[in-house]
């Protein structure tokens, strides 16, 4: 039995997407167990025996303590730094405006083109050495991002044209544009982070135009942050040039297509 084509590309993206984070946790020593002990999930037992050897002991587990703490800490970031990934952000957002507004094919459609195929871009990009990751952590690597996912957007903004999606959904997607040219920008100088600056651009959208109630998701965007500066891929400085570039491109939004 021959296998649909659209089976074998969602093989190659999961293969390719978890080989990347397999690859870039295990530089981390996640799943690996810490040389001090032979399992550190067991208690440290102490010795029968006085004096050096037991501050020997007392000094292992405090050191093994915070080991755990800290690898405990780093996978918690990384988790949520998967969680609100950009491709993973914009699905669960045009998922959202196709359920409002009761358009759910043209939502997935919107969330696909939003976020499967840039994935899959980059996941690309990564099988020809053109970028190190499928987070894009190296500035200069971004460019050539932006602008594929940029061309992406364009074509799928003439083919929900051409499907007549609503305005909110249309709106979406304009706002989607106005937001990869600006970050593509400020790329060019800083690597604002793309994590917080999209979520703090979704957020505002859904408050100004489905429920004021999703301006509480606002309150997120220091966990967000935390977790791209806990994994070292982004500096305050960049933590803050994605916060004020994503609050920029939701005005410009607004001023443009919702006010």
């Amino acid at each position: 039995m021959r296998v649909p084509p659209f089976v074998i590309l969602a093989k190659w993206v999961l293969c390719t997407f978890c080989e990347d984070l397999s690859n870039e946790l295990a530089k981390h020593n996640f799943g690996k167990v810490p040389p001090m002990t032979e399992n550190w999930m067991d208690p440290v037992v102490e010795p029968q025996s006085t004096g050096e050897g037991k501050s020997d002991t007392i000094w292992l587990e405090i050191v093994t303590t915070d080991q755990n703490k800290r690898s405990l800490s780093e996978l918690a970031a990384r988790i949520v730094s998967e969680i609100c990934a950009p491709w993973v952000l914009n699905i669960g957002f045009f998922l959202i405006l196709g359920g409002v507004t009761g358009a759910w094919t043209l939502g997935i459609v919107a969330a696909i083109g939003t976020g499967i195929v840039p994935m899959i871009l980059i996941l690309g990009l990564m099988k020809l050495g053109r970028v190190g990751n499928h987070h894009v952590t190296t500035r200069n690597q971004r460019g050539l991002v932006f602008v594929g996912i940029i061309v992406c957007v364009i074509i799928l903004i003439f083919i929900l044209r051409a499907l007549e999606a609503p305005q909110l959904i249309w709106d979406g997607m304009f706002s989607a544009l106005i937001f990869l040219v600006l970050f593509a920008q400020v790329t060019l100088k800083i690597k604002a982070s793309v994590h917080v600056g999209l979520w703090v651009c979704l957020v505002m959208f859904l408050g100004l135009t489905v429920s004021s109630w999703w301006l509480l998701g606002l309150l997120f965007t220091p966990v967000t942050a935390w977790a791209r500066m806990r994994i070292k891929h982004h500096t305050m400085s960049e933590i803050v040039a994605g916060v004020v570039t994503g609050a920029v491109a939701t005005g410009i939004c607004y001023a443009l297509l919702l006010a």
